[in-house]
């Protein structure tokens, strides 16, 4: 089935950026030799050693730098949704995507914690998205009610996460460096970027980056994408990964993705295209259920490129696609009699931004739970020939 495929072509994209492989690539541990990424650092000639992270990933990565370096760590706290307890961290569990009264604790947290540095202590910082609604303190005369009005319509409104987190850095007391500046220590900061062109910027809203400490990217869309790409190459006759940076609106997305593969139908009987970014959608009902990828998957059938042997599959590497419990959808050349069946109207489900309830009644939504990583969305399109 090509749909078995094509969750096995997410899976090996997913798993390669996934915490267990990023740290273990950028974390080791020889006696008391710490090295981080191409940089060694003697733990004999530092007072003690500290880890804080915050985001969709920052759990897993810290879990897995516990498994490294054990109690070397003396102290630390580590923000995200996860549900869970760390063995040497402080685990602090916030909200995302709306910021609430939790963000603002989660916050607080972190600046008293990092004030605990000394100038001969050494931390690791780990950062990925999802950050920014997780940890939150308002510039003073913005009261957390207007500042979380401010930010439901911002995320609602269809605006890019560049200029969502430009704005959001604005009104913020701990966002574009404003953490950093209250760090005496030593340390270096672990990027997994959810960004189109992993701008260290942007990503996060870039808490601790005011030019003092060293940023790593570690793992991005580009990353995952390759790895899949490998896998595929043993599958059809051409494997391209069309763009990592895929921005515009699901409508421009589709219609471009759309043309991809008219020109790909022309020149092979299989392949598979490849396409990471972050498309915009514009809610156009609170009561609808879905998110970005389940509306790209829905738009992408209305432009009508499905035949007999393609199949594709539009996902969210985080587990999460907007207002539901699905990361994305499938399409194939079956759905078509599915809908048919139902006597569903694809048009009404998207008018109404109801793009889950749309394809769980088929049974073509794709659920995985959230996967411990973020580095934006992917779409795989496949065609296996005859």
């Amino acid at each position: 089935m090509s749909r078995e495929i094509l969750e096995k072509i997410f899976y090996k994209a997913l798993k390669k950026v996934q915490a267990d492989s990023i740290i273990k690539d950028n974390i080791s541990l020889k006696g008391r030799s710490l090295k981080i990424v191409d940089k060694e650092i003697d733990l004999k000639k530092i007072n003690s050693l500290y880890v804080f992270g915050v985001g969709k990933a920052a759990y897993a990565m810290a879990k897995e730098c516990e498994n490294i370096l054990k109690n070397e760590i003396k102290g630390g706290v580590i923000v995200s949704t996860t549900t869970g307890e760390l063995n040497y961290l402080k685990h602090f569990k916030s909200t995302h995507p709306e910021v609430t009264t939790k963000s603002l604790e989660a916050a607080n947290l972190l600046f008293d914690e990092v004030a605990k540095m000394s100038e001969n202590d050494y931390f690791i910082f780990l950062l990925s998205g999802g950050a920014s609604a997780m940890i939150e303190k308002p510039i003073e005369d913005l009261s957390l009610e207007d500042f979380i009005k401010a930010s439901s319509s911002l995320l609602t409104s269809g605006i890019d996460i560049k200029a969502l987190n430009t704005i959001r850095k604005s009104i913020s007391q701990i966002k574009g460096g404003k953490l950093a500046n209250k760090i005496k220590a030593k340390g270096q900061v672990l990027v997994l970027s959810d960004v189109i062109g992993d701008d260290l910027n942007i990503i996060g809203s870039a808490p601790m980056n005011n030019g003092e400490f060293e940023h790593h990217l570690i793992g991005n869309n580009s990353i995952a994408l390759n790895e899949a790409k490998s896998y595929c190459e043993q599958l059809v006759e051409k494997v391209e990964i069309v763009t990592t940076t895929l921005d515009s609106s699901s409508l421009e997305a589709a219609k471009f993705i759309a043309e991809i593969i008219k020109k790909y139908d022309k020149k092979y009987s299989s392949y598979a295209l490849l396409f990471g970014g972050e498309t915009t959608t514009t809610v156009k009902s609170k009561g609808g259920f879905g998110g970005r990828n389940q509306e790209l998957a829905l738009r992408l059938l209305l432009e009508g490129v499905l035949e007999k042997e393609l199949s594709i599959l539009c996902a969210g590497s985080d587990g999460i696609d907007g207002k539901s419990d699905a990361t994305g959808a499938f399409i194939d050349f079956e759905i078509i009699k599915k809908i048919e069946e139902k006597k569903l109207d694809a048009k009404e489900f998207l008018e109404k931004s109801d793009s889950n309830t749309f394809f769980k009644s088929l049974g073509y939504d794709f659920v995985t739970g959230l996967t411990g990583t973020n580095v934006m969305d992917f779409v795989i399109v496949l065609k296996k020939g005859e």
